[in-house]
Order: C-alpha cells, then sequence, then structure tokens
C-alpha cells in the first residue's frame, strides 16, 4: 500500500505467514526503490535482524526475497550500513551454496553491494575468508567467484591478496573437482590482472610441480592471447598495492 509507512512494512516483515511476508516484500521494496521515502523507522536493526532470518529460510523464495530486500536497502543505506555487515554477510554467504542459481547470484549481488556502498571490498572479503573451507563445495566455489568479480569490479589493487592467494592455493587440491578447477581460472585471473609477480610467487607456494605446469600453461595462454592487463612497469608497484609476496 502506498500509504504505509516504513514502520507498518516492518511490522508486516515480522510476520510468520509466508503470504504475508510475500506482501511485506513487495511494499518493502516499492519502498525502497522511491528515493523520496525516507528510510526512518522505529528500529532499522529489528528490520534487518528479520531480513537476515528471511535469507536463513529454507523457502528459496522467502530467501530470494530477504536478499533481494537486502540487497536495496544497501544501496539506500550506503556506508551506514556498515555495522550490519556482521548480521547481513553469514546468511548470504550460506545461500551461496543454494541449489537455486538465482538465489546465488542474488547472494552475490548482495555482496556486492557491501564492498560498495557498504564497505570496502578489503573490508567484506576479511569476513569471507571463512567462505573458502566452508563445509558446502559450492560455497568454495561461489566464493572464488566472488573473488574474480572483486577483482574485475574494484581492481586487483583493491584487495591484499597475500591474505587470499593461500586459500586459494589450498582449493587446488579440493575434493570437488569443479572447485579446483575455479581455483586455476581464478589464478588465472589474478595473473591476468597483475603480471609476473603471480607465478613468480605460486612458485614458493609447495604446489605439486604437475599442477603448477597446468597453471603456468594457462598463464602462458592467456599472455599470448593478449588479454593481460597488467603494464609491464605496473609489476614492480603491485606488491606493494596488493601484498601478494610472502
Amino acid at each position: 500500500m502506498a500509504g504505509k509507512s516504513l514502520d507498518d512494512i516492518v511490522n508486516d516483515v515480522m510476520k510468520q505467514d509466508t503470504s504475508a511476508k510475500f506482501q511485506a516484500s513487495e511494499d518493502l521494496q516499492n519502498y525502497l526503490q522511491d528515493v523520496d521515502k525516507p528510510l526512518q523507522c522505529e528500529n532499522i536493526d529489528r528490520l534487518i535482524d528479520a531480513l537476515a532470518g528471511w535469507v536463513n529460510s529454507s523457502n528459496f523464495k522467502i530467501s530470494l526475497c530477504g536478499l533481494e530486500c537486502l540487497t536495496l536497502l544497501v544501496e539506500r543505506m550506503g556506508e551506514k550500513f556498515k555495522v550490519h555487515i556482521g548480521t547481513a554477510l553469514p546468511p548470504a554467504v550460506d545461500r551461496l551454496g543454494d541449489s537455486k542459481e538465482q538465489v546465488r547470484e542474488q547472494s552475490q549481488a548482495l555482496i556486492q553491494k557491501l564492498m560498495a556502498p557498504a564497505a570496502t571490498p578489503q573490508y567484506v572479503f576479511e569476513r569471507l575468508m571463512k567462505g573458502f573451507s566452508h563445509k558446502g563445495w559450492r560455497v568454495r566455489e561461489e566464493v572464488l567467484l566472488c573473488l574474480m568479480q572483486t577483482i574485475n569490479v574494484f581492481g586487483a589493487g583493491s584487495l591484499t591478496l597475500s591474505k587470499i592467494v593461500p586459500s586459494i592455493c589450498k582449493l587446488l587440491g579440493d575434493p570437488n573437482s569443479q572447485v579446483r578447477d575455479t581455483a586455476i581460472n581464478t589464478l588465472v585471473e589474478i595473473y591476468r590482472h597483475v603480471g609476473e609477480k603471480v607465478r613468480i610467487d605460486l612458485g614458493k607456494k609447495g604446489i605439486p610441480s604437475s599442477r603448477l605446469s597446468i597453471i603456468y600453461a594457462k598463464f602462458d595462454d592467456v599472455k599470448r592471447s593478449g588479454q593481460m592487463l597488467v603494464q609491464p612497469d605496473q609489476g614492480k608497484c603491485f606488491s606493494k598495492a596488493c601484498n601478494l609476496s610472502v
């Protein structure tokens, strides 16, 4: 309803009936998309807690609604949402392992919004690190995909890669072949942005030579293809900007 205040919608969000939640989601999304509507309510914490609960729902449609509402809320709140990242991020990470592609995509969208405008890529990725060892293989894969997307959107210099590359290297030996392949692709993407510094540092990580040869071959393929983004004179400044070295 057009006349509902944000407090009215928050009360509807708290209802347990599934159909009521769907209606509350529609009302909230319409409200948040109207930039002229004020973000004033009695307890914003209550709203965010409830939406995080929706994300955890076993009903994927409710989970999707929660993710969509939180994404819009981050857009409206900007940096003010930073204090709520600890509430919104963990359920979003769990949903990266959802069987529904639409839910996984919306989880990725929310995480990207948490990086900007709510916080920074480094701030969020420090809290994403547990995802590399998540019990769900799809979550591990999606965190790698999230890393690639982050590098492409914000640049390799937005992250302290020295804290992340060791986790990628561990996933080169993951029990799941899809995760292993994605880990290799992630290293290739980092190489595409960073250059030969990556090749040198990987040689110090204790990666089996057979696997390292595969990775190096992929590096060479990218280099020959002309898809490298890094410039020759950027290699020296990379270790300082991205802290890739051990």
